[in-house]
């Protein structure tokens, strides 16, 4: 070789250096940052937990959905209930897209209640719906569900969701929702199996169960009688349970039974009333419905 060249620089002696084959800019790659979406996009979302907005790929189908916790939200709460049902029937791909587009990603361990919770939350504050504060809840006028009435109405089949929630039971949760809204269609998906059979026989177990009423006057009120009993039939029913001060009677709006109130002149005669009357199947999808008044 030629003695005056310069020996080649030892491989070591410019550690940091880049390769001859990538350009300096791309010699250094600065750590990923994780900036919360809710910051630039959604600033009323700040409620949500960061642990929440992470930043990764597109989700791929087959991924597994299990495990994840997310922040508390109030299923059992009659708004939230509303929203969920709505989101219900959406796929999991539907869900995610709208969460993205609203600056969130959900991250990929979520299970699919959560998922639906997290949409059912970005809705609701985007809204302003979202429930606050610790208020106890008005009982709404209607109900958007038989679901969301089976909440308000039925305190043993709220602690049956309960359960299935605390013990991460997808399958069991969805089936509740559905059979309630739909059975036949819940029938046509879900039937055959042994788990179907034990979970529908906790869903009715739960949802026969006799609510025990606080009773604190002699004032109540009931439906479900036929219209064919005026109000003189309707007294003397009631005054086998004790002395009657008053009742009223008005007609359903399709004419098949009648509606109204009662006062008995003692709190223990209306109790009895209610433990015997509350809930009979008068037939023909029909069910007398007695409820104490303060």
């Amino acid at each position: 070789g030629d003695p005056d060249r310069a020996p080649p620089p030892h491989p070591l002696s410019h550690p940091l250096s880049p390769p001859p084959s990538l350009p300096p800019s791309l010699s250094r790659v600065a750590p990923p940052v994780l900036i919360s979406p809710f910051a630039m996009v959604l600033p009323p979302l700040l409620l949500l937990p960061l642990g929440l907005l992470v930043l990764r790929a597109p989700p791929s189908p087959a991924r597994s959905r299990m495990g994840a916790v997310v922040a508390a939200l109030d299923y059992k709460d009659p708004a939230v209930a509303a929203e969920f049902a709505t989101v219900q029937g959406y796929t999991v791909e539907q869900i995610e897209k709208e969460l993205e587009d609203s600056g969130i990603i959900a991250p990929p361990t979520m299970n699919e209640v959560d998922l639906r919770l997290m949409l059912v939350e970005l809705r609701m504050r985007k809204s302003g719906t979202m429930p606050g504060g610790g208020s106890k809840k008005k009982k709404p006028d209607t109900y958007s569900s038989k679901y969301e009435e089976a909440l308000w109405e039925k305190p043993a089949f709220k602690e049956l969701m309960d359960e299935y929630r605390r013990m991460g039971n997808t399958n069991a949760f969805n089936l509740a929702m559905e059979y309630l809204n739909n059975p036949r269609q819940a029938a046509d998906r879900y039937s055959g199996t042994a788990v179907y059979d034990k979970t529908v026989g906790e869903i009715e177990e739960a949802l026969a169960k006799k609510v025990e009423q606080k009773v604190t006057s002699g004032r109540l009120e009931w439906s479900g009688f036929p219209a064919s009993m005026g109000e003189d039939a309707i007294r003397m029913t009631l005054s086998a349970f004790g002395e009657v001060l008053s009742v009223s009677v008005e007609e359903s709006e399709d004419g098949l039974s009648v509606f109204g109130k009662a006062e008995f002149k003692a709190a223990e005669a209306a109790k009895a009333c209610i433990d015997k009357y509350d809930g009979t199947d008068m037939g023909l999808g029909t069910k007398l419905e007695f409820t104490a008044l303060p």
